[in-house]
């Protein structure tokens, strides 16, 4: 490995955030360092990009949302390179959980500290993801997002909405380590990260170390039910909800009671098809990490 390291940047990221990094490596990234700046051109070119840079680089930074940092992760794993991270997406659920600044000197300032934590990943239908995947309300509302014209937290908020009034909660079938739940729910979002994003916590407690996934099972609720539970995910209270059940596990299948429907998946905020069934499983200490010296609980 040389002192080169290589910036993935998605220019169609977030609202335009990523704008001026390449200005601000130049002034604020550690002279010592040769940086190699990338764009991505389509969906998934990110994982080539890394996978390549990781046979000269030790760092591949992934500069956008929680997409590009999934690409970038799943282009490194199995190697000896880490990620950093330039957050610069709608959500940045991934940068959120490991308290990485949003700011982008901060963020450039922070790489070249080089402060490295070892993290779990996860495996959803051998799609690796960093974050929450899941199925039910919040992958119909992904899948939305994904085709809508508009970015950003207040996008999501006014999708989520509108789909609240047509979506019709399900029976399904989830199967935790060998148990198995029968539960009608709202959603299901497997955990390895704590947040959706822009600070929405899903799983308060998950942590990405203990080698476990946070399975969050969100019963349906009333329209003034769900009210409350909307503070309580940013007040990072939603596992104290009666209509949120929250159990640990490694290995975890989800499929409908009724076979003959399908499941919405989402992973990482990305849109992930429709599928018979999903499969998730924890891949403990997977993922190099660069995160700020002085961080949360991760």
């Amino acid at each position: 490995m040389n002192n080169t390291i290589c910036f993935i940047i998605n220019p169609v990221s977030g609202t335009g955030k990523w704008k001026g990094i390449e200005e601000n490596i130049k002034k604020y990234l550690d002279p010592s360092i040769t940086p190699v700046i990338e764009f991505t051109k389509y969906h998934g070119h990110a994982t080539i990009i890394a996978e390549d840079a990781a046979e000269n680089c030790e760092i591949i930074v992934a500069v956008g949302g929680d997409g590009i940092v999934n690409e970038v992760a799943a282009g490194v794993m199995g190697t000896s390179a880490g990620i950093g991270i330039i957050p610069a997406g709608s959500g940045n659920a991934v940068a959120n959980h490991f308290t990485i600044p949003h700011g982008q000197r901060e963020a450039i300032e922070c790489i070249n500290k080089m402060h490295f934590s070892t993290v779990d990943t996860a495996l959803v239908n051998d799609i690796p993801f960093l974050a929450v995947a899941g199925t039910g309300f919040d992958a119909e509302v992904a899948e939305m997002f994904s085709k809508s014209k508009r970015r950003g937290f207040f996008s999501y908020i006014y999708l989520s909405g509108k789909k609240y009034f047509s979506y019709k909660p399900s029976e399904y079938e989830i199967n935790i380590d060998g148990t198995v739940y029968h539960r009608k729910v709202f959603l299901i979002s497997v955990a390895n990260g704590n947040q959706y994003g822009n600070n929405a916590y899903i799983a308060p407690d998950a942590s990405t170390k203990d080698g476990l996934l946070d399975v969050c099972i969100m019963k349906p609720f009333t329209l003034i039910s769900g009210l409350a539970m909307m503070v309580r995910l940013f007040r990072r209270t939603l596992n104290r909800s009666s209509f949120v059940e929250i159990i640990r596990g490694r290995n975890i299948e989800i499929r409908k009671t009724n076979r003959d429907e399908k499941l919405c998946l989402h992973y990482d905020g990305e849109p992930g098809g429709i599928m018979d069934v999903i499969k998730i499983a924890v891949q403990p200490r997977s993922l190099r990490i660069i995160t700020p010296e002085q961080h949360g609980r991760i």
